[in-house]
């Protein structure tokens, strides 16, 4: 049975995992005791890439796949090369682009994909002038942070600006644009882009788009108002551009990666980030609808038989919700996950287990359910009487995931 090793630690990695184990021997690095359930886990950190590469080469993995994104630095990508060892993943340092929200709205821009306004800052003084003479609502963010908040008059803008700050944050600041965010993914040689699938983004923290904006905690795939001659244009115009951008600096695009987007109330097409991988929330509903072996598809990508073979990745019918269940409080005993139906994917976060071997929230994301049905109200009806079934102490989670949706913009 072929071997791969996964880089990372969380939820995507997980759901990768689980997607890869029933075809294959699965190690995770450095993984964690959840993930250790349905792969091997290997005590190395995944930033070391002398050891990473001596354990892929003594332990005959077939391929690496970093996840998480701050593994992807040139010295791993280069000691593979070096040792001519199999790795999906471009061959540039992916954190400086990929958790550098200036930087990647600067290299959109430059491309002349569109954006929404923005303009980025050190000083507090400086972003108070700007924020005068903007329209509100405007959504004010980190530049490398998880959270953002939505800022409809001076006083909460001012706020936000403050505590970004105080923690020695660039503050970003861009406008708000009013339609429904979501993400579609490609996978890519490095010389051509194909969508692997799409989702319809939930990040508000509260039903009806309330709340603090997070990085996501929920999903529906596909995206319903997403056109064929949506992703074409995504796929012709955004992301080839981006790969031919990224090919001509030496530095090829190679792997799975995601745009982050918004679809207007009048029908515009704007891009607000880029993901590397699948995120958290929408890994195990792309994985669901993929109909097609995604091994087969890096092998080919690796071998430079992609672009030659490929003309789009097949998905399935049918429609994927994801939902995050999160805990207010942490260690809490989480009850009934043993009573879920088993064609309900189960996705965990970084979890520990108690003396009893009972799952333990921590404070945050703890479980992802995912359901896929025919239409999206059947895979809602299952989505929620799961979620009914898991049971803790302060446990929270969107009760609107899959409803009629207008504006829920957000997106950070």
């Amino acid at each position: 049975m072929r071997k791969v090793l996964i880089l990372g630690k969380g939820a995507q990695e997980y759901a990768l995992a689980k997607h890869l184990s029933s075809e294959c021997d699965v190690y995770v690095c450095p993984g964690n005791a959840v993930i250790g359930e349905i792969a091997t886990v290997v005590d190395i950190e995944n930033y070391d890439a002398e050891k990473l590469a001596d354990f892929v080469e003594n332990n005959e993995i077939s391929v690496t796949i970093p996840v998480d994104k701050f593994s992807v630095t040139k010295e791993l990508v280069s000691k593979f090369e070096e040792k001519n060892l199999q790795i999906f993943a471009p061959s540039m340092d992916v954190p400086v682009l990929f958790n550098d929200k200036v930087a990647v709205k600067k290299l959109l821009y430059k491309l002349r994909i569109p954006v929404p306004r923005f303009a980025s800052f050190d000083k507090a003084s400086v972003a108070y002038d700007y924020i005068k003479n903007a329209k509100l609502p405007l959504i004010i963010k980190s530049n490398i942070g998880e959270y953002a908040t939505v800022c409809v008059n001076e006083k909460i803008a001012k706020t936000a600006i403050d505590d970004l700050i105080l923690r020695n944050e660039t503050v970003l600041i861009e406008e708000y644009l009013y339609g429904s965010t979501f993400s579609i993914y490609f996978v890519s040689d490095g010389y051509k882009a194909l969508p692997v699938g799409n989702t319809l983004n939930y990040n508000f923290e509260l039903e009806g788009d309330g709340g603090v904006l997070t990085n996501g905690v929920g999903a529906s795939s596909p995206f319903y108002k997403l056109t064929d001659a949506h992703i074409d244009f995504l796929t012709s115009s955004i992301a080839n551009s981006l790969i031919e951008y990224f090919e001509q600096t030496g530095k090829p695009l190679i792997g799975i990666w995601g745009l982050e987007c918004i679809l207007t109330s009048d029908d515009r097409l704007v891009v607000t980030n880029l993901k590397y991988f699948l995120s958290d929330t929408d890994a195990a509903a792309i994985l669901a609808l993929l109909d097609i072996d995604l091994l087969k598809i890096i092998d080919d990508c690796l071998q430079g038989l992609f672009a030659d073979i490929y003309e789009y990745i097949p998905q399935k019918d049918g429609n994927a919700l994801s939902l995050v269940i999160s805990g207010k409080q942490e260690g809490k005993s989480i009850e009934g996950i043993k009573n879920l139906d088993e064609d309900t994917i189960v996705t965990f976060f970084p979890l520990r287990k108690n003396k009893y071997l009972e799952y333990e929230s921590v404070k945050g994301k703890d479980i992802i359910l995912t359901t896929v049905a025919g239409t999206i109200s059947r895979a809602r009806e299952a989505l929620y009487a799961e979620a009914a079934e898991i049971n803790f102490n302060g446990m929270t989670y969107r009760k609107d995931i899959g409803a009629i949706m207008s504006g829920n913009r957000g997106l950070v």
